[in-house]
C-alpha cells in the first residue's frame, strides 16, 4: 500500500502543482504575462518594476535559499560564508519546471509558488532520509527502479505524442479522400411506433395494431405526408399520450451500428427507409438532407485522428516487440490486456 501511495503521489505531482486555476486565466484584453505574473500575484509590483517579476531576476541569481541543508548536489550551491545554506537559481528552477510541464502550458504564479514550496519540502525530507540511511535500503532501491521505469516510459510516450502532433498537409488530404464516407452527415426524421402498451392491454393484440399502424404510416410517408402529423395520428389511434418528436437532427455513420448505417446512408434526401422491427418499437426513417463536409470543415478532426492513430501504432509496435509469457502456476490465468484504444459505442437515435 505504501508503494502504491508513492506512485500515486508521483504521477499526480505535476498536474496538482502546476495546474492553472480559472481565476489565473488571462482575460481577452490581457497579455499572457500580465495575467500570469501581474494579476495572479497578490504582491503588486514596485513603482517602475515590470509586472513580469521573472524578468528582474537573472538566470544565475537565487530564487530559493534553503537554510540548514549542507549537502551538495546538482542544481544547488553553497551560499558564500554559510556552508549550511543551499541556493536554487532561476535557471535550475525553471529547468525543473519545464521538465514537469512538457506540454508548455501557461503556469500561474500560484503554480510556481506551489512547486517552490514542494521543492523545498522534498529537499528537506531528502536530506533527513539520507542522514537516516534510507538511501541504503533495498526498499528504496526497488522503488526507485520502478519509478525510473514508469518515468522513462511516460517521457517516451510524451515524445511520441509531440512527434505525431501535427500531420502534414498531404497526410490530411489523403486521410480525407480515403475516409470520405465518414464525413457524410444525414439530417434524419423518424416515425416511432411502440410495440407495447403498459396500460395492461393484451400485448399480442396491441403489437398487431402497432404493426398495422406502422405499415400504414410508412405508406403515408412515402406519399409525402408530414411525418409530424403521421406520428401524432399513430399515437392517437393507439390511445397513447405524448408522441415523440420526429426531427432527430444530424448524424454521422459512426452514430449507428453497421447495418443501420448502411440502410440510412443509402437513402437519398426525401426517401423513406423500410419498416424496421426492433425489440420495443417499429421504426421508419426518412432522410431530410445529406451532405459531405469539406476538408476545411473537418481538418481539426482529421489532425486529431491521424496523430492519435500514429501514436497508437507506435505504442502497439513497442508492445509487439516484447511479448511475454507468465507462469500460470504463480500468477494464475492472466487476463487479456486492454486494447490501446477501446471501441466507441454508437450514439444512435434515442428510442
Amino acid at each position: 500500500m505504501w508503494l502504491l501511495n508513492v506512485l500515486v503521489v508521483l504521477s499526480g505531482l505535476t498536474f496538482s502543482l502546476l495546474q492553472t486555476s480559472p481565476s489565473d486565466q488571462a482575460s481577452p484584453h490581457e497579455k499572457p504575462n500580465q495575467a500570469v505574473e501581474g494579476r495572479a500575484s497578490s504582491i503588486p509590483p514596485k513603482p517602475g518594476q515590470s509586472a513580469d517579476s521573472t524578468s528582474a531576476v537573472g538566470e544565475t541569481q537565487a530564487v530559493i535559499t534553503i537554510h540548514g541543508l549542507c549537502a551538495e548536489d546538482a542544481g544547488s550551491s553553497s551560499k558564500p560564508g554559510n556552508p549550511c545554506s543551499k541556493q536554487i537559481t532561476r535557471k535550475d528552477f525553471e529547468r525543473l519546471m519545464r521538465a514537469l510541464n512538457p506540454g508548455g502550458q501557461t503556469i500561474s504564479f500560484n503554480g510556481r509558488q506551489n512547486l517552490a514550496q514542494a521543492y523545498v519540502e522534498a529537499l528537506a525530507f531528502e536530506d533527513a532520509a539520507r542522514k537516516a540511511g534510507t538511501e541504503d535500503t533495498e526498499e528504496f532501491r526497488e522503488v526507485m527502479f520502478w519509478v525510473r521505469l514508469r518515468t522513462i516510459g511516460d517521457l517516451y510516450r510524451r515524445n511520441l505524442q509531440e512527434k505525431y502532433r501535427t500531420p502534414g498537409p498531404e497526410e490530411i488530404d489523403s486521410y480525407y479522400q480515403q475516409h470520405l464516407g465518414s464525413f457524410e452527415r444525414v439530417h434524419l426524421l423518424r416515425i416511432l411506433v411502440p410495440r407495447e402498451n403498459f396500460s395492461g392491454d393484451d400485448k399480442n393484440e396491441f403489437d398487431k395494431k402497432a404493426l398495422a399502424a406502422a405499415q400504414a404510416a410508412r405508406t403515408r410517408a412515402v406519399n409525402g405526408d408530414a411525418l409530424e402529423q403521421i406520428q401524432k395520428d399513430i399515437y392517437a389511434g393507439l390511445g397513447l399520450q405524448g408522441p415523440p418528436a420526429t426531427d432527430l437532427g444530424t448524424y454521422k455513420r459512426t452514430d449507428f451500428m453497421d447495418k443501420e448505417a448502411a440502410d440510412v446512408f443509402s437513402l437519398q434526401p426525401g426517401e423513406v427507409g423500410p419498416l424496421e422491427t426492433e425489440i420495443k418499437s417499429y421504426v421508419i426513417y426518412k432522410v431530410a438532407n445529406k451532405e459531405t463536409l469539406t476538408e476545411a470543415q473537418v481538418k481539426a478532426e482529421i489532425i486529431h485522428e491521424v496523430s492519435q492513430q500514429k501514436y497508437r501504432d507506435a505504442l502497439k509496435a513497442v508492445m509487439d516487440s516484447a511479448p511475454a509469457d507468465f507462469n500460470e502456476r504463480y500468477f494464475g490465468r492472466m487476463p487479456s490486456p486492454p486494447p490501446i484504444d477501446g471501441p466507441i459505442a454508437p450514439r444512435r437515435p434515442a428510442h
